[in-house]
Order: structure tokens, then sequence, then C-alpha cells
């Protein structure tokens, strides 16, 4: 299996095609640039999802990444692993995407939301007739 380094990457980057195998939630917090995510569990249900071009494959340590490698070259693919993943690549300084953070909710620790709050007020603090 071919592998290469965060930094070997990074001089070919970004025109080399980044597929990264971790899963969407993972992808969407943090991701190289113009990277593709196509998990690995869905790999094999998305081949015609892939470019006709040598993969770099990577995830959060190289793990997932090594497998998928496996299983493209099977199926004629050319591949590259990105040996420590995305870790590596964020550790060597190269550039990495992240998805905003929600906006911190401003409720203290054990209570309910306001909206929450507020509703329950109304629902026990109504007057009976």
């Amino acid at each position: 299996m071919r592998t290469i380094t965060a930094d070997g990457l990074a001089e070919i980057w970004p025109a080399a095609t980044v597929v990264d195998v971790r899963s969407r939630e993972e992808h969407s917090t943090a991701f190289i640039p113009g990277s593709l995510n196509i998990p690995l569990d869905e790999l094999t249900s998305r081949l015609a999802d892939l470019p006709n071009a040598t993969l770099y494959l990577l995830c959060g340590s190289g793990k997932r990444s090594s497998q998928a490698a496996r299983i493209l070259t099977d199926r004629g693919y050319q591949t590259v692993n990105v040996a420590g993943g995305i870790t590596e690549w964020y550790r060597a300084g190269h550039p990495v995407t992240y998805q905003p953070a929600p906006n911190p909710s401003r409720q203290q620790p054990g209570h309910a939301p306001a909206d929450l709050r507020s509703l329950l007020h109304k629902l026990f603090h109504r007057k009976t007739p």
C-alpha cells in the first residue's frame, strides 16, 4: 500500500484528490478544505462518487483509510493512504476548516433552557377557576 505523510500531501494539495473516510459528523467538525467525505461504511455503495484520479485517503489517524485503500485498490483504484490522517495534517499546521460552533446556550448547568422555563411557568402558574 502506498502511503504519504501529511507534509507530503501538503506539497501537492490542493491539486490532490483527498477522500476523507471519517463519519459525516467527524468531517463536519473539521476537514481539509476541498476534501470529499465518503464514510468508510458507505464506500462500496458510493464508488460512482469517486473521481477517476489517484485518491489520497485519510481518516482520523490512518486505520480506516488503510481499510479504504485496500477496498479501493482491490477494485482497481489508485490509492495513497495519508499516514496519521487529519490528526497529523493538523499537527503539521496545514489548513483545516472548522464548522462554526453553535451558539452556546445561556442556560446554567442543571437548569432548563429559558423558553422551556417560560412554558413551565405558564403551565404551573395558571390561575385556576
